[in-house]
């Protein structure tokens, strides 16, 4: 790497140089990560959240009644890893079974939702599509239930998944395994594929399962959690040192060449053969539900690795982006545009403050857990003046964080005419995101922001004095949350229009 070379010089002539932040650095490697296309195989899971309030005691027994309002399925096991490569803009060729059921077509259903194929999925007869119920009130999990029959599938099953995989496997970057021990990957379809995979030079990651990993002999890099590595190596890793050294008989007993493992609050560590073992500290983030964490570690970690990165590399990255998939409820995944955001954010970057609609809207959330009020405007803000400034710094004090729908380049157009806008989006959106009163600044396409302001669903929804409440765009949908509308006074003799006929009517203009 360029900047890796230009660290080293200065050390040989002895220059102090400054070290710019992680974040500053993994933003610019983010924007050279190659998109890939990786065969994800285990075991899929749908998983499926009831969720309501609980006010009442049964009169049947002294537990409390949900009243159910609402029912999501989600992406569980490897069918949540594939997930987590589609939001980093991988292609992905699913390989797994489900039962010829309800809940397989509701699985394969979600799987389109999200992008991927179930082309490649085999369907048994013989066992049920894996479930996991769980109970919610509050936000909080009350009960798991789960829904399978954890034994090996039959000889047919194996037959046809390995044919699938080598199909597929001339046209993959890559293999990431993913075990949940349900049954599926048995340890000759495990042979098999990883056999395949070697002989095609196409590198293997396993997110392991089991008390023993010589199943997964040959394999590239294991992901294990701090339980799983003491059950496989037979030994507790109460310090770094038993870490390392339960870690390098892994990779000596299986011919394993790298293990990558999560150490919970004691962050990761990377132990490569030949190399020194590396350890990255855990990042203080507040933990809202770790559901997924291990799928994105292995998505990331996979997909920066394979994308371009070293791995040394590809570990802080995978780091920072579980500590943000911890901040989600349930297994969501986090994509490029939130990590990249966060990068910008931690290095002190104007970047952070751009993001997109589904970023926005995460970011919303989070902060009305933390009582915040969010004001809301929006507009195509060509040529900012001295009005838009004070309209803007206006709306930032009726809240604690400002959301500022830009109208795209194709969207002014449609509203503005041919000729316009004068600045293009990307100008337009670096200079408002360098105002001290804007929080966030959001693009959208469409003629009307009603998608993004239904996603950040503000305390305010703010526009110009010259508006009636009702012709505001989501007056009605702001009623529902709560929310409430705000006109600021627009100042007189200030407009991009007026602007522009001024520079025309110039010496010089047009």
């Amino acid at each position: 790497m360029k900047n890796k070379k230009v660290r080293k010089a200065a050390k040989n002539n002895g220059e102090t140089i400054r070290q710019e932040p992680m974040g500053a650095e993994l933003y610019r490697r983010l924007e050279e990560m190659r998109p890939i296309r990786v065969i994800v195989t285990g075991d899929l899971i749908l998983d499926e959240y009831l969720g309501g309030d609980i006010s009442r005691i049964s009169p049947e027994a002294p537990v409390g009644v949900l009243d159910c309002t609402t029912t999501e399925y989600k992406l569980g096991g490897a069918s949540n890893v594939a997930a987590n490569f589609r939001k980093l803009n991988c292609e992905v060729a699913l390989i797994g079974v489900t039962g010829r059921d309800a809940d397989g077509k509701k699985l394969r259903a979600v799987l389109k939702e999200n992008g991927i194929s179930a082309k490649n999925l085999v369907e048994s007869s013989e066992r049920p599509t894996i479930k996991k119920t769980r109970v919610m009130a509050q936000r909080q999990q009350l009960l798991r239930i789960d829904r399978e029959k954890r034994i090996p599938v039959p000889a047919d099953i194996e037959k046809k998944a390995l044919a699938v995989f080598q199909r597929e496997l001339a046209k993959a970057d890559g293999v990431v395994i993913s075990d949940y021990d349900k049954g599926f990957l048995t340890d000759s379809m495990l042979k098999g594929m990883i056999t395949a995979a070697k002989k095609a030079k196409k590198p293997v990651v396993v997110d392991p399962k089991g008390n023993s990993f010589a199943k997964y002999a040959g394999a590239d890099v294991i992901t294990p959690n701090k339980g799983e590595l003491e059950k496989a190596a037979g030994m507790r890793c109460v310090t770094r040192a038993l870490v390392e050294k339960a870690a390098r008989k892994l990779i000596k007993n299986h011919s394993i060449k790298s293990v990558l493992a999560t150490l919970s609050a004691d962050g990761m560590a990377l132990f490569q053969t030949g190399e020194e073992g590396r350890f990255f500290p855990a990042l203080a983030r507040e933990i809202f539900d770790v559901t997924g964490a291990g799928d994105t570690v292995v998505a990331v970690f996979t997909a920066s690795w394979l994308g371009g990165f070293l791995q040394t590399e590809a570990v802080p990255l995978a780091n920072h982006s579980a500590g943000l998939q911890v901040a989600h409820l349930g297994a969501a995944g986090v994509g490029l545009a939130e990590i990249r955001h966060s990068l910008a954010l931690e290095a002190g970057l104007g970047e952070s403050k751009i993001v997109d609609l589904a970023t926005a809207g995460r970011i919303a959330e989070n902060l009305r857990k933390n009582g915040k009020k969010i004001v809301f405007t929006n507009g195509c803000f060509d040529l900012i003046h001295y009005g838009h400034i004070q309209y803007l710094q206006k709306a930032r004090r009726l809240g604690d964080r400002l959301f500022l729908g830009l109208n795209s380049d194709s969207s002014v157009r449609g509203l503005k005419g041919p000729t316009r806008p004068i600045l293009n989006e990307h100008d337009r959106a670096h200079i408002l995101a360098a105002l001290d009163c804007v929080d966030q600044v959001v693009l959208f396409s469409e003629s009307t922001p009603l998608k993004l302001i239904n996603a950040v669903k503000p305390n305010y929804l703010v526009k110009g004095g010259d508006y009636k409440a009702e012709q505001i765009v989501g007056h009605k949908e702001i009623q529902k949350w709560g929310g409430e509308i705000r006109t600021i006074t627009y100042i007189e003799g200030n407009s991009t229009t007026g602007i522009i006929k001024k520079i025309i009517r110039s010496p010089g203009g047009g």
